[in-house]
């Protein structure tokens, strides 16, 4: 399982992700442009963590940046493409709006666009939340986690700062 590509309905405004091949970071680093000592934050890592946790199906709750301001985010549909194997890819498709009604395209080459598609070519079109999660799950068959789902590993690699408190134990996980 390797994440491909990323964009939403609107690349004007989200500008589309193509992930690399081996390993991506995302660095951010802006310095005030009197004083070099300022070093500003809040420049969205964070939130495209929370982006791709969406696309790879994170449960949300009324909390989550989409539902709070869905004034700016109703009309947004994110895209997660994902490499499966060499050559096989699929591309999960969920609203800010019907974040629980999920759909899936499997195909074979990369850095697709399927914001036009219709719906009646999609694989899979408005699977309910869970059983998404199962379609998915199945389709990433990472047999060396079973009986355990991809959630359980991904939830410990797209960690927020207050994850590093202690390596072994995420903070949504702590009392």
């Amino acid at each position: 399982m390797k994440l491909s590509h990323l964009y939403t309905n609107h690349p004007t405004i989200f500008t589309p992700i193509h992930f690399r091949k081996d390993l991506n970071v995302v660095l951010a680093r802006v310095r005030h442009p009197k004083d070099q000592q300022k070093v500003s934050h809040n420049l969205g890592k964070t939130l495209l963590i929370d982006v791709i946790d969406f696309g790879l199906l994170k449960g949300v709750n009324r909390q989550h940046f989409l539902k709070k301001r869905s004034d700016l985010f109703a009309d947004f549909v994110f895209y997660l493409e994902i490499q499966l194997a060499p050559g096989s890819y699929v591309t999960v498709r969920r609203s800010a709006e019907e974040a629980t009604k999920i759909a899936f395209k499997r195909h074979s080459e990369p850095h697709q666009d399927f914001t036009a598609l219709p719906e009646n070519k999609w694989d899979h079109w408005r699977v309910a939340f869970e059983k998404a999660v199962e379609l998915l799950d199945s389709m990433l068959a990472l047999a060396a986690i079973k009986p355990f789902s991809y959630r359980k590993g991904v939830s410990y690699f797209l960690r927020s700062q207050a994850d590093y408190v202690n390596v072994f134990q995420l903070s949504k996980y702590s009392s």
